[in-house]
């Protein structure tokens, strides 16, 4: 039983490390799968992180996503409860690419969390766009994604900020 024990912890480890080190790579993961649909090819992306070791095969789905090309399981449940805020940067997180606000808005609303109001859109997108968190896509009308995603993306009001100082 003991060593039942250590075996299921050892194995809870490697689980929590593998956890860790597929946020890091889900990003890439999800322009590939974009890719792949642009193409209308597949990866066999098991293959590539197993080293061709892997009989297994990732299977990625793709078709969801109206922007991204990425379909995500979204609980019921899953936004209940959170702001705006906390909720858009969760569901960034997972896709690992920014999104229009109409995908935005449905997984929201999937989700549990829907944007009410006369013009849903614009509501959520002010929200976020104030935020310090995320970033609007130059040159992508309605598109929003983490800031920290486009480090030399300065924000709006820190070149309004820099312009003032320079004119004085």
């Amino acid at each position: 039983m003991a060593e039942d024990e250590i075996l299921r912890q050892s194995r809870q480890y490697f689980i929590d490390k593998l956890s860790d080190k597929a946020l890091e790579i889900r990003p890439l993961i999800s322009r590939i799968v974009t890719f792949d649909q642009d193409l209308n090819e597949t990866t066999d992306l098991m293959a590539i992180i197993m080293g061709d070791a892997s009989p297994i095969t990732f299977s990625a789905t793709i078709g969801a996503g109206r922007a991204s090309g990425v379909r995500i399981k979204l609980r019921e449940d899953e936004f209940t409860g959170k702001t705006y805020i906390e909720a858009a940067k969760s569901y960034l997180e997972r896709i690992g690419h920014a999104v229009s606000m109409e995908e935005l808005l449905d997984a929201f609303k999937k989700g549990g969390s829907p944007v009410g109001g006369r013009a849903p859109k614009k509501t959520l997108y002010i929200s976020l766009a104030r935020s310090k968190e995320f970033a609007p896509i130059p040159g992508q009308v309605g598109f929003i994604g983490l800031r920290k995603w486009y480090p030399n993306l300065k924000a709006g009001a820190e070149k309004k900020g820099t312009d003032k100082k320079h004119k004085k």
